[in-house]
Protein backbone atom coordinates (compact mmCIF):
# COMPACT_ATOMS: atom_id res chain seq x y z
CA UNK A 1 0.00 0.00 0.00
CA UNK A 2 1.03 3.92 -0.14
CA UNK A 3 1.06 6.29 2.32
CA UNK A 4 -1.61 8.94 2.14
CA UNK A 5 -0.45 12.36 1.00
CA UNK A 6 -1.33 13.92 5.03
CA UNK A 7 -1.38 11.71 8.19
CA UNK A 8 -4.36 9.94 8.70
CA UNK A 9 -6.96 10.15 10.21
CA UNK A 10 -7.56 13.63 11.50
CA UNK A 11 -9.23 15.34 14.13
CA UNK A 12 -13.01 15.26 13.69
CA UNK A 13 -13.12 19.51 13.91
CA UNK A 14 -10.11 19.49 11.27
CA UNK A 15 -11.61 17.69 9.08
CA UNK A 16 -14.88 19.44 9.19
CA UNK A 17 -13.35 23.04 8.67
CA UNK A 18 -11.27 21.66 5.76
CA UNK A 19 -14.44 20.48 4.38
CA UNK A 20 -16.16 23.71 4.46
CA UNK A 21 -12.84 25.85 3.51
CA UNK A 22 -12.73 22.94 0.49
CA UNK A 23 -16.54 23.78 -0.83
CA UNK A 24 -15.80 27.65 -0.06
CA UNK A 25 -13.13 26.99 -3.02
CA UNK A 26 -14.61 25.32 -5.67
CA UNK A 27 -17.61 27.82 -5.14
CA UNK A 28 -15.21 30.59 -5.80
CA UNK A 29 -13.07 28.89 -8.37
CA UNK A 30 -15.93 27.76 -10.50
CA UNK A 31 -15.86 23.82 -9.57
CA UNK A 32 -20.16 23.50 -9.92
CA UNK A 33 -22.55 22.84 -12.02
CA UNK A 34 -26.85 22.53 -12.22
CA UNK A 35 -28.31 19.43 -11.76
CA UNK A 36 -29.87 18.27 -14.60
CA UNK A 37 -32.98 16.30 -13.18
CA UNK A 38 -33.96 19.50 -10.45
CA UNK A 39 -32.69 22.53 -12.71
CA UNK A 40 -32.91 25.73 -10.78
CA UNK A 41 -31.31 28.39 -12.75
CA UNK A 42 -30.21 29.63 -9.36
CA UNK A 43 -28.77 26.87 -7.81
CA UNK A 44 -25.21 25.41 -8.02
CA UNK A 45 -23.72 22.09 -7.12
CA UNK A 46 -20.77 21.23 -6.41
CA UNK A 47 -18.63 19.11 -9.17
CA UNK A 48 -18.01 15.86 -7.58
CA UNK A 49 -14.62 16.33 -5.80
CA UNK A 50 -12.15 14.03 -3.40
CA UNK A 51 -10.86 15.87 -0.06
CA UNK A 52 -7.46 14.74 -0.16
CA UNK A 53 -5.53 13.26 -3.52
CA UNK A 54 -5.20 9.91 -3.85
CA UNK A 55 -1.56 8.48 -4.04
CA UNK A 56 -0.67 6.90 -7.45
CA UNK A 57 2.26 5.04 -8.80
CA UNK A 58 4.38 7.43 -11.17
CA UNK A 59 5.26 4.51 -13.25
CA UNK A 60 1.25 3.57 -13.40
CA UNK A 61 0.42 6.94 -14.78
CA UNK A 62 2.69 6.79 -16.77
CA UNK A 63 1.37 3.06 -18.65
CA UNK A 64 -1.92 4.93 -18.53
CA UNK A 65 -0.56 8.27 -20.45
CA UNK A 66 0.92 5.48 -22.83
CA UNK A 67 -2.37 3.77 -23.14
CA UNK A 68 -4.41 6.62 -23.91
CA UNK A 69 -2.82 7.10 -27.59
CA UNK A 70 -3.89 3.58 -28.42
CA UNK A 71 -7.06 4.01 -27.09
CA UNK A 72 -7.74 7.29 -29.08
CA UNK A 73 -6.62 5.73 -32.14
CA UNK A 74 -9.44 2.52 -31.14
CA UNK A 75 -12.12 5.18 -30.91
CA UNK A 76 -11.27 6.38 -34.10
CA UNK A 77 -11.11 3.16 -36.00
CA UNK A 78 -15.17 2.31 -34.36
CA UNK A 79 -16.17 5.59 -34.82
CA UNK A 80 -15.51 5.19 -38.75
CA UNK A 81 -16.85 1.43 -39.08
CA UNK A 82 -19.96 1.75 -40.10
CA UNK A 83 -21.17 -1.64 -40.18
CA UNK A 84 -19.34 -2.58 -36.73
CA UNK A 85 -21.24 0.28 -34.99
CA UNK A 86 -24.98 -0.35 -36.79
CA UNK A 87 -23.91 -4.03 -35.31
CA UNK A 88 -22.44 -3.15 -31.98
CA UNK A 89 -25.65 -0.71 -31.07
CA UNK A 90 -28.57 -2.29 -32.96
CA UNK A 91 -30.49 -3.33 -29.59
CA UNK A 92 -29.59 -0.58 -27.69
CA UNK A 93 -30.74 2.32 -30.16
CA UNK A 94 -34.14 1.00 -29.93
CA UNK A 95 -33.83 1.14 -25.73
CA UNK A 96 -31.73 3.90 -24.86
CA UNK A 97 -33.25 7.23 -26.64
CA UNK A 98 -29.55 9.21 -26.13
CA UNK A 99 -27.82 6.73 -28.37
CA UNK A 100 -30.79 6.30 -30.48
CA UNK A 101 -30.67 10.23 -31.27
CA UNK A 102 -26.56 10.06 -31.93
CA UNK A 103 -27.73 7.41 -34.16
CA UNK A 104 -29.97 9.07 -36.61
CA UNK A 105 -27.64 12.29 -36.81
CA UNK A 106 -24.90 9.64 -37.67
CA UNK A 107 -26.84 7.44 -39.94
CA UNK A 108 -28.49 11.12 -41.76
CA UNK A 109 -24.76 12.58 -42.10
CA UNK A 110 -23.48 8.80 -43.69
CA UNK A 111 -26.22 9.09 -46.00
CA UNK A 112 -25.57 12.53 -47.47
CA UNK A 113 -22.06 11.02 -48.08
CA UNK A 114 -20.53 10.92 -44.83
CA UNK A 115 -18.38 13.78 -42.60
CA UNK A 116 -16.73 16.39 -45.31
CA UNK A 117 -14.64 18.41 -42.61
CA UNK A 118 -10.60 18.29 -43.32
CA UNK A 119 -10.37 17.64 -39.47
CA UNK A 120 -11.70 16.00 -36.76
CA UNK A 121 -11.04 16.18 -33.16
CA UNK A 122 -11.93 13.82 -30.37
CA UNK A 123 -12.23 14.69 -26.82
CA UNK A 124 -11.94 12.01 -24.75
CA UNK A 125 -10.94 11.14 -20.85
CA UNK A 126 -10.15 7.66 -19.88
CA UNK A 127 -11.07 7.22 -15.97
CA UNK A 128 -8.77 4.60 -13.54
CA UNK A 129 -8.69 3.56 -10.40
CA UNK A 130 -5.38 2.14 -8.84
CA UNK A 131 -5.61 -1.57 -7.17
CA UNK A 132 -4.09 -2.19 -4.25
CA UNK A 133 -4.28 -5.91 -4.89
CA UNK A 134 -2.88 -5.93 -8.38
CA UNK A 135 -0.35 -3.08 -7.62
CA UNK A 136 -1.43 -1.86 -11.05
CA UNK A 137 -3.96 0.70 -13.10
CA UNK A 138 -7.50 -0.52 -13.64
CA UNK A 139 -8.98 1.51 -16.74
CA UNK A 140 -13.13 1.90 -15.31
CA UNK A 141 -14.86 4.50 -17.80
CA UNK A 142 -13.27 5.83 -21.50
CA UNK A 143 -15.73 8.66 -21.78
CA UNK A 144 -16.51 10.70 -25.58
CA UNK A 145 -19.20 12.95 -24.69
CA UNK A 146 -18.42 13.46 -20.16
CA UNK A 147 -15.34 15.02 -21.11
CA UNK A 148 -16.64 18.38 -20.18
CA UNK A 149 -15.39 17.99 -16.74
CA UNK A 150 -11.69 18.04 -17.70
CA UNK A 151 -11.10 21.86 -17.47
CA UNK A 152 -12.42 21.34 -13.74
CA UNK A 153 -9.40 19.03 -12.97
CA UNK A 154 -6.89 21.55 -13.19
CA UNK A 155 -8.71 23.77 -10.75
CA UNK A 156 -8.88 20.45 -8.14
CA UNK A 157 -5.14 20.16 -8.60
CA UNK A 158 -4.68 23.92 -7.53
CA UNK A 159 -7.53 22.96 -4.36
CA UNK A 160 -5.10 19.80 -3.33
CA UNK A 161 -2.41 22.48 -3.16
Amino acid sequence: TMDPCIPLPIPDEQLEDLTEKAKDYALMHGICMRQKDKFDRDALHFAPFVLFPTPFPRDEYNKAVELQTILNELMHKVAHDYDFLRECLKHTIKVDEFTGRLWNVYETIMSEGGPTQELEVGLFRSDYFYCCGSRGIKQVEFNTIASSFGCVTSKLVQAHK
